[in-house]
């Protein structure tokens, strides 16, 4: 099931043209690494495709519908079914991690039991430390169980390993791929690290200077004679 489909997307700030002309599709159950240099346009298309920005030609269609089409009653029903998880991670510093769970099970009128997602995320002994005194990768954690608590069917992604040692960066991904397994939802992502793309992503896209260099599964890249994808990256960004 197609989940998303971009044709010849173009985004214009000024005379500075940051997309220009992306192709894209992303089905039911991928996980999609969006890769490139800073000021590639990463942000940019993930922004656009979480509807919080408009774009100025080309088509963008989530879940069959295409955006600049839609009302605004419309457009807040396609993003119920649209999660985030963004740089930097900032909630309400005199909130626990339990109040904040329960704000947002209200917000998104979620049926999902806290209590499951407590123990799904291993936060019991979090649970009454207030978000500002947890750790970045905790922080990172807690911003996950409540992106899941609106049963999205898109996940959005950006850098969501950052900053994380090791063991931190390995339970966050346990955690997506679970997601991605359970409800066959389709996670995008950005991220500067090679090796989880490899280990992780079906699909990659390279953006270079506001194109789609390349867009294709991470068989496909390696099988060219790349022995990795840190080894094709640093081929196509190299100046």
């Amino acid at each position: 099931m197609e989940i998303v489909r971009v044709s010849n997307l173009q985004k214009v700030y000024g005379e500075n043209k940051v997309l220009r002309g992306i192709d894209f599709t992303a089905n039911a159950g991928e996980v999609i690494g969006v890769i490139g240099k800073n000021g590639a346009g990463k942000s940019t298309f993930l922004e656009i495709l979480m509807t919080l920005k408009p774009y100025d030609e080309g088509n963008v269609l989530l879940f069959d519908k295409e955006l600049r089409t839609l009302s605004t009653n419309q457009l807040e029903h396609v993003r119920k079914d649209i999660s985030a998880v963004l740089q930097p991670t900032q909630f309400y510093k005199t909130l626990k991690v339990v109040e904040l769970l329960k704000l947002f099970k209200a917000y998104y009128k979620s049926p999902v039991d806290i209590e499951q997602i407590v123990s799904d995320f291993k936060l019991q002994p979090h649970r009454k430390k207030y978000f500002d005194k947890l750790s970045g990768g905790w922080k990172q954690i807690v911003s996950l169980a409540i992106a899941f608590l609106s049963e999205p069917k898109m996940l959005i992604l950006d850098e969501p390993t950052t900053g994380l040692d090791p063991h931190m960066r390995n339970m966050l991904w346990t955690y997506i791929t679970d997601y991605n397994k359970r409800t066959g939802g389709t996670v995008i992502l950005t991220t500067h690290n090679m090796d989880e793309v490899e280990m992780y992503c079906d699909k990659v896209m390279l953006l270079n200077d506001g194109v789609n260099e390349i867009f294709d599964s991470t068989e496909g890249i390696l099988s060219t004679g790349f022995k990795s994808i840190n080894e094709f990256y640093l081929s196509k960004v190299s100046i």
